[in-house]
């Protein structure tokens, strides 16, 4: 059964159960969680200092659920949120920007709609964690001083005061970035060492990101794709999926699709913000994580199902990549990510 929810339904599903508010540095917290008709969920919502935000999001969905949101109309947003994927899927729809996005673990987003439908669709018993992280847009403003030009596109505009046309952004998470939030998930501070310790780090992932993201636009800059160049990129997708047990090497697979090898490289990291075998390594934990948590198949025929010759070799990817080793997930511990300390 799929349940599907306009705003108004989601919102009306949620209650305030905020434990504290701490005054004295300036730190608020607020906690919230939905319905047990839902399933489990919370958000964890810290409004820290220097107009920096930090939300944790954490669901576990008891039947698929479709959110359908409709976006008002704000060409000058007073918050930016990025958002950082640490565990489940979903597939996202924002009506007008883009036919489908796939928020998967390893992955980061933002996005400015300034009016129109997003859905939102997340299956049953799929533990879904996110991080977000915000800052007041004139904190930005005041960060980034006259060095606005190399702040992304988006916030480039947004901090001068121009219109932000609408846009979503889908970028791969570094090892750098997915450490930092495992620091966030399990902070071993209390009391008030706890918020300056989260403040750290909240701004230690926020410029991470921004160079990220401004380092993709260069790139972008000096690779641009034609539409046909763009088709033969997602054409090289397909054929590494279809031959997960045994991808071509990158020579060969830019012959097949008829682009040099430079072109295959640079189009990869500006149409799906990682490297060739970044993608293809993406891909294949993707696809463990689903056979393991589904019950499918044991630890062995999961890692050979993904291309994986050597079962250590992959139990030891597998657990870089999750924080857990393949039978704790197979286990279902900690809803598909371990057990885990949220803050």
């Amino acid at each position: 059964m799929s349940l599907k929810l306009l705003d108004a339904d989601w919102y009306a599903l949620w209650t305030d159960e905020t434990r504290n508010t701490i005054d004295l540095l300036g730190v608020s917290q607020q906690v919230c969680k939905f319905s047990e008709y839902l399933g489990q969920g919370c958000e964890h919502y810290i409004k820290l200092r220097n107009g920096l935000f930090l939300e944790i999001c954490d669901y576990h969905f008891q039947e698929d659920v479709t959110i359908i949101s409709q976006y008002p109309y704000d060409i000058y947003p007073r918050d930016v949120w990025v958002t950082f994927v640490i565990a489940g899927a979903v597939r996202t729809i924002h009506s007008g920007l883009t036919d489908y996005a796939f928020e998967t673990p390893g992955k980061n987003y933002i996005e400015f709609i300034h009016e129109g439908v997003e859905t939102e669709h997340c299956s049953a018993g799929d533990r879904i964690l996110k991080v977000r992280i915000g800052i007041e847009t004139e904190m930005l403003r005041r960060m980034s001083g006259g060095a606005a030009v190399t702040l992304p596109q988006e916030l480039k505009l947004l901090v001068e005061a121009q219109e932000v046309p609408p846009s979503y952004r889908l970028e791969t998470s570094t090892p750098e970035m997915q450490m930092i939030l495992q620091q966030i998930l399990n902070c071993p501070y209390q009391d008030w060492t706890r918020w300056f310790y989260l403040e750290s780090k909240a701004l230690e992932l926020l410029i991470l990101w921004l160079t990220q993201t401004a380092n993709c636009d260069k790139l972008s800059q000096l690779c641009k794709l034609t539409g046909h160049d763009i088709d033969r990129v997602h054409q090289a997708k397909d054929i590494l999926i279809e031959r997960l047990k045994h991808p071509p090497s990158l020579l060969e697979l830019a012959r097949q699709v008829g682009l040099n090898d430079r072109k295959l490289k640079q189009g990869f990291r500006q149409v799906f913000g990682t490297t060739v075998f970044g993608y293809l390594h993406n891909y294949r934990m993707q696809q463990a994580q689903q056979l393991l948590i589904a019950g499918q198949t044991n630890v062995r025929e999961t890692a050979q199902l993904v291309g994986y010759a050597s079962q250590s070799a992959f139990n030891a990817a597998f657990k870089k990549r999750f924080g857990v080793n393949p039978k704790v997930m197979q286990r279902g511990e900690g809803g598909g990510e371990g057990k885990r300390k949220v803050i």
